[in-house]
């Protein structure tokens, strides 16, 4: 693995894009994994070596001094690692958390968050001492409720919290996400569509799970009784609950409807000039007005959220599948 010197030690190849990353912050580096890539070794951002020092030799091996000690090249045999191993699982829980690709229209069924809380806390609590932050434990578990679905993990869960003197929030009740809504049926658009189209949704601009993942936004350009306006649709996630907005060219559109599928909509008038916009301009921007604003579309980011799509779908039946995973068959 390349290590390159800079205000940080940066050993390998950190992915270039946030939502492939799976990162465990440490004490003085963070690793990541590139979710795509999957590799068994991850890559790490050093920015104390005095602290990394500590730890970073369960991740590593003899490279660890190496990699400290000023080389540019080290090898990392993959060999078996339950300190490395549990670093991965609890950065593969905290990617789920704020990337998992929840869609009905890709088959992508949403994590039981009860599930994944209990799961991560009993994670971290296996590499608490590589941590940056010193309470990590319990910051994890003030989040869990025991999940009553998984007696064995519920059991953990329980003795961790005695472990700790936390008190566990209420149990839930096992669900199962039916966020729904079908992404077909009809196109919700009465009137004369003059000119329609899709785009996907740029998932850094709306909080995870406001949006189903892999549904394209929708719109069109409506003439009904002598007026014309932008109509938008977007297909809801199991968590649909942050104000959405849409940009197409100079148009704004709240998002604040509901139509008769479920699905999020809005509309806003607009004058026949929109008709003459280029191709290359009628492109339609779904957001989060107090998360992100409108940013231009990255031309390699829809492939790359079809590869996560089908990536969350494999984990479904992965041996190294999490609990939380293989639950939300």
């Amino acid at each position: 693995m390349r290590v390159t010197r800079g205000a940080d030690i940066v050993v390998g190849d950190w992915p270039s894009s946030p939502e492939v990353v799976a990162l465990l912050e440490g004490a003085g580096a963070s690793l990541a994994w590139d979710v795509l890539t999957d590799a068994a070794v991850p890559a790490a951002r050093v920015h104390d070596p005095v602290r990394a020092s500590e730890w970073l030799w369960e991740v590593y091996g003899d490279a660890a001094d190496a990699i400290l000690g000023g080389a540019e090249e080290v090898d990392v045999p993959v060999v078996d690692s339950p300190i490395r191993d549990a670093c991965r699982r609890v950065a593969q829980l905290t990617w789920a958390r704020a990337w998992w690709p929840a869609s009905v229209t890709a088959g992508v069924p949403a994590l039981d968050p009860v599930v994944l809380n209990a799961e991560l806390a009993v994670a971290v609590s296996t590499v608490e001492h590589l941590l940056d932050d010193p309470e990590a434990v319990e910051r994890a578990l003030a989040v869990v409720s025991p999940p009553l679905s998984q007696p064995g993990l519920a059991e953990q869960v329980a003795a961790l919290a005695e472990d700790y003197g936390v008190e566990l929030a209420p149990a839930e009740a096992p669900t199962r996400s039916g966020f729904a809504l079908a992404a077909g049926g009809g196109d919700g658009v009465s009137g004369v569509a003059a000119l329609s189209g899709s785009s996907s949704v740029d998932w850094s601009l709306v909080p995870h799970g406001v949006v189903d993942a892999a549904a394209p936004a929708r719109w069109a350009v409506v003439r009904r009784q002598g007026r014309t306006a932008l109509e938008v649709s977007v297909v809801p996630g199991p968590t649909p609950l942050a104000r959405l907005a849409a940009r197409f060219g100079e148009v704004e559109v709240a998002l604040d409807g509901r139509d008769a599928a479920g699905r999020i909509t809005g509309s806003a008038p607009v004058s026949a000039a929109v008709l003459l916009l280029p191709p290359d301009r009628r492109v339609l921007t779904v957001y989060a007005p107090d998360f992100a604003e409108p940013t231009p579309p990255d031309p390699a980011a829809e492939a790359r959220r079809a590869a996560i799509v089908s990536y969350a779908r494999s984990r479904l039946d992965s041996p190294t599948a999490t609990v939380t995973e293989r639950t939300a068959r």
